[in-house]
C-alpha cells in the first residue's frame, strides 16, 4: 500500500476512452501520445505564464507530432473566423484610400497601406500568422494519417494544386488517423487525444 504525500495528487490511472490512443500505446509498451506536440504539464505542479504560452504556441504553430480530427476542426474553425475577420477589417480600413484610383494606383496604395502603416502592418502580420497556423494544422493532420507533410507543397503547383487542396481538406478533415504509434510520433507524457 502506497501512502499519499501531502500536496500530491496521488497515483493517476487513466481509463482508456473511445479514441484514446494512449491505450494502444500502453499495449505496445510505448509512452503515451500527446496530440498537439506541445510541452506537458503532468510532472510539474508549478504554473507559469511562460509554460502556458509555450503550450499555446506549440498547439497553434508547431509542425511536430500529430493532431486529431476534433482538435483540427476546433482550432481550424476559430482560425478561419479570425482570418475572415482580419480580411474584412483590412478591406474596410484600406478601401476608402483606394476609391477613385486606377488599378495600378490602387495596387500601390494597397501595398503602401499593408506595409507602410501601423494598422496595415498589424493586419498583414495577423494574416500571415493565421496562414502559418493553417499550414501547421494541415501538416500535423497529415502526420496523424501517417503521410508526409511535404506533399502539402503540391498546393503551389498551379492547376493541380487546387484539386490537391480540396483532396487534402477532405482527407485531413474526415479520415481518421492511424491507430497506435506511427513514424511521426513525438514522445511526450500523457495527454488525452480525441479523434
Amino acid at each position: 500500500m502506497q501512502r499519499k504525500q501531502f500536496g500530491k495528487r496521488g497515483l493517476q490511472q487513466s481509463v482508456p476512452q473511445y479514441g484514446d490512443r494512449n491505450a494502444n500505446y500502453a499495449a505496445a509498451g510505448m509512452p503515451a501520445y500527446a496530440g498537439a506536440g506541445a510541452p506537458s504539464f503532468d510532472n510539474d505542479d508549478s504554473f507559469s505564464i511562460g509554460k502556458m504560452l509555450g503550450h499555446v504556441f506549440g498547439m497553434l504553430f508547431s509542425f511536430q507530432g500529430r493532431l486529431g480530427r476534433m482538435e483540427y476542426w476546433m482550432i481550424g474553425s476559430i482560425r478561419f473566423v479570425l482570418l475572415i475577420t482580419v480580411v474584412i477589417a483590412f478591406v474596410f480600413a484600406a478601401g476608402p484610400q483606394m476609391q477613385g484610383l486606377s488599378e495600378e494606383q490602387a495596387n500601390v496604395a494597397l501595398v503602401q497601406f499593408a506595409f507602410g502603416t501601423l494598422q496595415g502592418g498589424f493586419m498583414t502580420f495577423l494574416f500571415l500568422a493565421l496562414c502559418l497556423c493553417q499550414w501547421s494544422l494541415e501538416a500535423r493532420r497529415c502526420h496523424d494519417r501517417d503521410a508526409s507533410a511535404l506533399f502539402l507543397l503540391i498546393m503551389f503547383v498551379p492547376i493541380i494544386g487546387s484539386f490537391y487542396a480540396i483532396w487534402i481538406f477532405i482527407a485531413n478533415g474526415f479520415f481518421p488517423g492511424t491507430d497506435g504509434p506511427n513514424r511521426f510520433d513525438t514522445v511526450r507524457s500523457q495527454a488525452q487525444v480525441f479523434d
